[in-house]
């Protein structure tokens, strides 16, 4: 079975939620199949680490998508039907290298991984196409514009949400099927569109990568990581700050808080070196941190998906505090795999309650590795989608009458 994935950024190093995702599937996916890759990338800085996916892909290229600040996607955003982040990462090139590709070795499967990169699929190739969704972007935008701070940022979230909504939807009927790693936003589709042919894939986590580890003899220190130019982590890792920590430290004086995770925006990076606070910036890796933390916290008030981090936690043995948000669409229980609070004083309290009650802690670490090992170790998880891929296929192939060949693409 031969597949192209389309992949929104290049999926290597696997340093956030988005790139975890896609390596772990790439790479394990490359072991039963023959695989393709075609993405983009944002910075020239990026391009080197396409080595490391040509190391496992038969063929890998990569594409530059505008910046974050490029004037051109929001101008052409205003004059169309297509959201602001579709025209961002929109490249004529890349679109004609897919259809190169596909006349010179056609693929019996493409999975387009994320809404940015469903313009590439027009809906009628010759093959099986997936559309594999990390969250509704549609709903994240709308969530935002509830919360949002000023009049004007509401009401754009609110538009441009409203708008991310109608492509996805449009987007997501040109496929075979639609895998979305949380059973939210399945349920959140199948609620605008009952015939929607989509199903939840469960997401994993590399078990090996993350041995359960005994809380360590340090100060005590709760763990916050994330990539902060996204803006959820940056608005909730404030919440908490202004919020949150401050009770704690009224209770516990020696406790730290760590925040890791690139570009944390001047809000954030202000709080280094006050009550305890660690701002890092960027990292190699987390699992140092991870380790050598007593808590780890997820105070996100907008979002959607799933948190892989939470699962890096679990699998590590960290005891989480999360909001519901944070943990939503993940199979625990609160107050059996992790606590739950919404409210800066319950949040506060939990985190108190197991700093000072080791044996509280030690529970729910115990719990959420062996729910880890149980449902979301990759190495299980992987050899199911690979099979689900392998079965639709069929059932494709049977469907389809003799002789029959795809349309010439939309973007001819």
């Amino acid at each position: 079975m031969k597949i192209l994935f389309l992949f929104p950024q290049i999926p290597f190093p696997p340093h956030s939620g988005g790139r975890i995702v896609t390596w772990n599937t790439l790479k394990r996916f490359a072991s039963e199949c023959s695989v393709r890759v075609a993405c983009l990338y944002h910075h020239p800085a990026e391009l080197p680490a396409l080595d490391e996916v040509k190391k496992i892909a038969g063929e890998a290229a990569a594409f530059p998508a505008h910046g974050k600040w490029d004037k051109l996607p929001l101008l052409r955003s205003l004059v169309s039907a297509w959201p602001y982040k579709a025209h961002r990462f929109w490249n004529p090139d890349l679109a004609a290298y897919i259809q190169r590709l596909q006349a010179r070795d056609p693929v019996d499967v493409i999975h387009a991984q994320n809404f940015y990169t469903t313009p590439y699929v027009t809906g009628r190739e010759a093959c099986l196409k997936i559309h594999y969704k990390e969250n509704v972007e549609g709903n994240l935008l709308l969530r935002y514009g509830q919360r949002a701070g000023s009049r004007l940022t509401r009401w754009a979230a609110l538009v441009e949400g409203r708008r991310t909504r109608r492509f996805e939807m449009a987007a997501c009927r040109k496929f075979d099927q639609v895998l979305t790693i949380s059973p939210v936003d399945r349920d959140s589709l199948l609620a605008l569109d009952p015939a929607l042919p989509v199903r939840h894939q469960r997401p994993g986590v590399d078990l090996g990568a993350y041995p359960f580890l005994d809380i360590p003899p340090e100060p005590p220190a709760v763990l916050f990581t994330g990539t902060m130019s996204y803006y959820p982590n940056e608005i909730g890792i404030r919440w908490f700050l202004e919020t949150i920590w401050p009770r704690v430290r009224r209770q516990i004086e020696n406790a730290e808080c760590w925040i890791v995770g690139a570009a944390p925006p001047p809000a954030v990076r202000a709080w280094d070196g006050r009550d305890g606070v660690r701002v890092t910036g960027r990292v190699e890796s987390i699992t140092e941190y991870l380790w050598r933390a007593w808590i780890y916290i997820v105070p996100l008030t907008v979002g959607g998906g799933i948190r892989l981090k939470i699962l890096e936690a679990m699998a590590s043995g960290r005891p989480i505090v999360s909001t519901s948000i944070g943990c939503e669409g993940l199979e625990g229980r609160h107050g059996e795999h992790w606590r739950v609070e919404d409210e800066p004083e319950g949040f506060a309290h939990s985190i108190v309650d197991l700093i000072q009650n080791p044996w509280k802690a030690e529970q729910l670490s115990v719990n959420a590795r062996r729910l880890a090992e149980a449902v979301y170790d990759w190495d299980q998880v992987i050899p199911q989608q690979v099979e689900l891929y392998r079965t639709l296929r069929k059932s494709l192939l049977s469907l389809r009458p003799p002789g029959a060949e795809a349309s010439r693409p939309a973007w001819e």
